[in-house]
């Protein structure tokens, strides 16, 4: 602690401990443009504030380098999280609170400010950011039929990396509280997915008929139900096309960050993980299509180990398909046929066909949605459960029975 005479008054430094993360000593410097007796006073209040605890030491100065410290936080701390939503997290922070509410001091980041930046948000999207204009300094103007704002749902994803920093900065003890926890983002309408009926998903197979290996991931994906990183994470030691059945033990997540662009990852939960029986239509273009990647495999002089992937676009299948090439060319498919679903849709479509015959317990065991809680003694009767449900998705695709309207899947 110190008072420092300079030219135009006194310079007050105290001591304010050491910051958390880099363990470095923190002073809180003042100016007082007066006499001594006034320095005095303003280092005696500094003295009581740190004693309090209003001046913990920190380097996060603006709420940018807050979200920052949170970013690289979230990263290592031993809690799961996916590459790809980081990487989500990162350029949503880059691009929206950065140039929005960033450059705010810690401490005056208040409910207000963040209601306020939420709501600017839904209405403009890149909130009291700079406009996008042209080298003659006009404005560029959105897109027709565009909304610029961001959904509600986005608003929430930005409302989660917002509550994450500020939070960490309550508990660290470098705010009295977090603001986030009063903010309320504002919510929107859920929006219904757009699912196909059984006639538009057998038109869809017809017209990939001539690609087969296209065919056999739409196939596996509509009657199984696995999302579409699922069913590119399978591997031939995951399948076995003989006995009718698969295992789901890993997801594909695709990343700017990640070494080779992807990574191969297990399920979020244990949940995740789960053996599906698959029907005999299903089974059989697996096995096709298994000769098929075996054939390019030993063409190339390559082996077709059981880590291999299911689809690639490997000779020896080293290396997954993408879920979103795979995307690309399923929306260019369906709009040439005048349908509005996407890929995810092939999943929605499983688990509400499949709900109009089967129990509520084993679609969300072929979803992989939850846990059923059950004991060895009902290992059987689910085992058949599943084997029907396979039965019957096979059947409804191959037009062995007739649709009726099923009920959604709650």
């Amino acid at each position: 602690m110190a008072i420092r005479k300079r030219r135009d008054g006194f310079q007050v430094l105290v001591y304010a401990g050491l910051d958390p993360i880099t363990g470095r000593q923190r002073y809180i410097s003042r100016q007082v443009n007066g006499s001594r007796r006034e320095a005095e006073r303003l280092e005696a209040r500094l003295k009581t504030q740190v004693a309090d605890g209003g001046h913990v030491g920190t380097r996060a100065r603006t709420l940018t380098e807050m979200v920052d410290i949170w970013l690289d936080w979230r990263a290592s701390n031993g809690r799961d999280i996916s590459p790809r939503t980081l990487d989500d997290y990162r350029n949503l922070a880059a691009a929206k609170i950065a140039p929005g509410i960033g450059r705010h001091p810690l401490g005056k980041v208040n409910p207000r400010l963040l209601d306020a930046f939420y709501q600017q948000l839904r209405r403009e999207g890149n909130a009291w950011a700079r406009p996008r204009t042209r080298t003659d300094g006009t404005r560029v103007p959105p897109r027709p039929g565009v909304s610029p704002g961001l959904s509600a749902s986005r608003v929430l994803d930005v409302h989660v990396i917002l509550s994450g920093a500020l939070g960490l900065a309550a508990r660290w003890g470098w705010i009295a509280q977090s603001p986030a926890a009063v903010a309320r983002p504002a919510r929107g309408r859920g929006v219904q997915r757009p699912l196909p009926t059984p006639a538009e998903v057998r038109e869809l197979f017809a017209a990939v008929a001539d690609d087969p290996e296209f065919a056999a991931f739409l196939r596996l994906s509509a009657t199984t139900g696995l999302r579409p990183g699922e069913v590119c994470a399978l591997r031939w030691v995951d399948v076995d096309p003989a006995g009718g059945r698969l295992s789901v033990t890993g997801n594909i997540v695709i990343g700017k960050g990640l070494p080779e662009g992807y990574i191969r990852k297990p399920p979020k939960s244990h949940h995740g993980v789960r053996h599906l029986a698959l029907d005999q239509t299903t089974t059989e273009q697996l096995r096709d299509h298994q000769a098929r990647r075996q054939a390019v495999a030993e063409e190339f002089g390559a082996v077709l180990v059981p880590e291999a992937f299911v689809f690639s676009c490997e000779p020896d299948s080293r290396r997954p398909i993408r879920p979103n090439t795979v995307a690309k060319r399923f929306t260019k498919k369906t709009k040439a046929l005048g349908h509005g679903y996407t890929l995810y849709g092939l999943r929605h479509f499983m688990a509400t066909q499949l709900g109009a015959v089967a129990s509520a317990n084993t679609v969300r065991s072929r979803m992989g949605h939850g846990s059923l809680a059950i004991t060895s003694i009902y290992a059987h009767p689910v085992e058949e459960a599943d084997q029907a449900a396979a039965r019957y998705m096979g059947d409804l695709l191959d037009g062995r029975v007739s649709w009726q309207p099923a009920r959604s899947l709650r």
